[in-house]
């Protein structure tokens, strides 16, 4: 068994209660007890054990993170470490500590959601993705428990949410492609279950609408959003004699995919197929061609999500509100038409 508050009472000869106060660093204790019992907490290699200390004051100082897919791949991801720094730099300027789990499905979150809020660790929780009928937001909102979704969750009603203008960005990107006179232009990586795929392909479609083209499913091709291989999913479109002259990834890694798979037929980029991604990833700027991407700003995404969870938190009276981070356009030389 290890040195308790009692053993440090002890030998400093003060009752138990003082080493509490010390510990909370209660102003009522002189500075000269204060120092004396310290030192002897650090001779005898005492650690108050703060959980136990939170629990008991019904404040635990944690917020949870339910981040989508496996761990492993979640984090390989660069928007998901970046959104997380944005959260973390937030958390310990207002002395909170995060704990992260992942789910590999939408029941997998709802469950963890649920032990999250139950479990009587955390004070609130940040969903990183937002699905179509997500039962994770369902039973948060069945138990009052403080949570923000990352994304535009399909019924904002009694929802904290941060997104980008993921409708508007698609919309400006696709416009770019037509503007330097691509006509067949794919769109790939879509995932029905996730809204902000669904966004950015509705901005992509109202884009051809508005500039007069036949919208053409054939063009669309179907995907899993974090899992996906955009090696695989161009291959799909090129099996069905389908050669597009510019594709629009869902996401920068499959973008990276795309130019690959592009590369293997013997085609170029952009001069056969230009290609676009989104998220602006690290490597997007050092890709040969450069990618032009969609920088969604993920770090200020994670700053405002925290914000909305913190004002949950701690406000008396409920309100629920949303935050709109704008995503901005990085025309690289992927993209850019050549005669």
């Amino acid at each position: 068994m290890g040195v308790t508050i009692n053993d440090i009472a002890k030998a400093a000869k003060v009752s138990p209660s003082t080493i509490s106060r010390v510990i909370a660093n209660n102003p009522r204790i002189s500075a000269a007890t204060r120092e004396r019992v310290l030192k002897i907490m650090k001779k005898m290699n005492y650690h108050p054990n703060y959980i136990a200390r939170s629990l008991a004051k019904k404040s635990t100082r944690i917020i949870g993170l339910v981040v989508p897919g496996s761990t492993e791949n979640s984090f390989r991801h660069p928007f998901f470490p970046e959104i997380l720094r944005g959260i973390g730099s937030v958390a310990y300027k207002n002395g909170y500590n995060i704990l992260i789990s992942s789910a590999n499905t939408a029941a997998e979150e709802k469950q963890m959601a649920k032990e999250f809020a139950v479990g009587g660790i955390t004070e609130g929780i940040i969903l990183m993705t937002s699905m179509i009928k997500d039962p994770a937001v369902s039973e948060l909102k069945k138990l009052k428990f403080p949570f923000v979704v990352v994304g535009r969750p399909q019924d904002q009603n009694e929802v904290n949410w941060v997104d980008n203008n993921n409708f508007s960005i698609s919309y400006e990107l696709t416009n770019h492609f037509i503007a330097q006179g691509y006509k067949k232009i794919a769109f790939l990586g879509v995932s029905y279950e996730y809204t902000v795929t669904i966004d950015r392909l509705e901005g992509y479609k109202k884009a051809l609408e508005d500039n007069g083209f036949e919208f053409d499913a054939d063009l669309i091709v179907e995907g899993k959003f974090i899992d996906d291989k955009g090696y695989d999913l161009m291959n799909k479109l090129i099996e069905k004699d389908i050669t597009p002259d510019a594709v629009i990834a869902i996401d920068d890694l499959i973008a990276f995919g795309v130019i690959a798979a592009i590369r293997e037929k013997g085609l170029h980029v952009p001069g056969d197929i230009a290609v676009a991604g989104f998220n602006n990833a690290p490597l997007s700027e050092y890709m040969t061609p450069s990618l032009t991407s969609v920088e969604v700003n993920a770090f200020t995404l994670g700053v405002k999500a925290f914000e909305l969870l913190l004002a949950d938190i701690e406000s008396e009276h409920k309100s629920f509100n949303r935050a709109i981070v704008p995503g901005e356009l990085i025309i690289r030389k992927s993209s850019i038409k050549t005669f």
